[in-house]
């Protein structure tokens, strides 16, 4: 089996168990297996999430690998993430952001609407926008509204 399909069979396990996978690698060295997994709840990303995730991921590994013993790391994605991926901008819908537009050098702030085909919906101080995701620079999750707003990390 592929890295790749054993990263969609990972996918498929951890969204049946309402965890979203957000980044999967696999890396082979002196014959010892590392499996990093990077991993999101919606009620929250925390220790518990992560052991679920690696309880899910780890027969998986061993079954698909053929490797008895493994070196799993299972991650949260953190308060202040960049986002890096279409996968990214589609799990954090509803979240509030922080964001640099290639004719904007300010941080602006803005909470993720939607994500289609590339195309993310914005809303920024009352005021909806759809810009392609080519335009932004560098986005990044906005810690500062999980008080008000948690939506777990």
């Amino acid at each position: 089996m592929s890295d790749k399909e054993l990263e969609r069979e990972i996918d498929e396990v951890l969204k049946a168990g309402g965890l979203d996978l957000l980044e999967f690698s696999v890396s082979r060295h002196r014959g010892a297996l590392h499996v990093k997994a990077v991993i999101y709840g919606k009620k929250g990303t925390g220790t518990d999430e992560c052991t679920k995730a690696y309880r899910l991921i780890l027969p998986r590994v061993q079954m698909q690998l053929g490797v008895q013993d493994p070196y799993i790391e299972v991650y949260s994605p953190g308060i202040d993430r960049v986002i890096h991926t279409a996968r990214e901008w589609q799990t954090f819908t509803g979240r509030f952001i922080l964001f640099l537009t290639a004719d904007n050098p300010e941080w602006l702030r803005g909470r993720i609407m939607h994500f289609e085909n590339g195309t993310v919906q914005i809303e920024t101080d009352g005021a909806v926008s759809n810009m392609p995701i080519a335009s932004i620079v560098k986005a990044k999750l906005d810690s500062s509204y999980e008080g008000e707003n948690a939506h777990g990390i």
